[in-house]
């Protein structure tokens, strides 16, 4: 899978998004703790001096990737892309919704997956870049995704007998480790290909693993 990314939608200066750019595609390669400034400058094609005259020190430059991928993830994850999914949830049954999810989720995440992978992998090590990801990104989703599962439950779709959060967390759960499957154990894969898988694991969410009444 390409390691290439584009931060062209970002509101940045040309050289700052450049240096970004530098700074995660290296660091996919090598862990950002092991890739040097002069690298990133080079990379970006901007003298090393230029890169502190957007970050002060090298640690700027990853909370900066940090930010900028919760920009991202917040603009493109709870503004616009599951506003449109969720904006015509009563002309849809919960079936038609996950799906509509999942292959949204996995599109944003295959363009943007260098930028995710340097932000998880940092989140690991870093209590201040969890704190950041907890209350800016996933506190939101949670909300954004709990108000629209109780919307489902008002019209009959979800059971109504287990705590809301609790359903959210399993599909959460199952979408997160769908996605990562495809994206670090796959090389190039296509959504068109894996559409009866998407189907079998939404079926497996909504009736579970017993055997269906005949």
């Amino acid at each position: 899978m390409s390691k290439n990314v584009d931060l062209s939608e970002l509101d940045l200066p040309d050289k700052e998004k450049r240096i970004l750019e530098a700074a995660i595609q290296i660091s996919n390669e090598k862990g950002f703790s092991s890739t040097t400034t002069s690298e990133i400058a080079k990379k970006a094609g901007v003298a090393e001096g230029t890169i502190f005259r957007y970050f002060k020190t090298k640690k700027d430059i990853m909370h900066s990737i940090m930010l900028q991928g919760i920009k991202v993830a917040a603009d493109k994850i709870l503004i616009d892309s599951l506003y449109n999914i969720f904006k015509n949830e009563e002309q849809k049954d919960l079936r038609t919704v996950l799906k509509d999810i999942l292959l949204d989720r996995l599109e944003l995440v295959q363009k943007f997956f260098p930028m995710f992978r340097v932000i998880v992998s940092e989140a690991l090590f870093h209590q201040d870049i969890r704190d950041v990801m907890y209350h800016n990104l996933i506190t939101k989703i949670q909300q954004q995704i709990l108000a629209f599962f109780e919307n489902m439950a008002a019209r009959g779709q979800i059971r109504t007998d287990i705590d809301p959060m609790m359903i959210v967390r399993n599909i959460i759960g199952n979408f997160v480790a769908f996605i990562a499957q495809k994206m670090l154990f796959t090389d190039n894969f296509k959504l068109s290909e894996c559409e009866k898988e998407i189907d079998d694991m939404i079926t497996l969410i909504i009736d579970g693993i017993s055997p269906q009444d005949t």
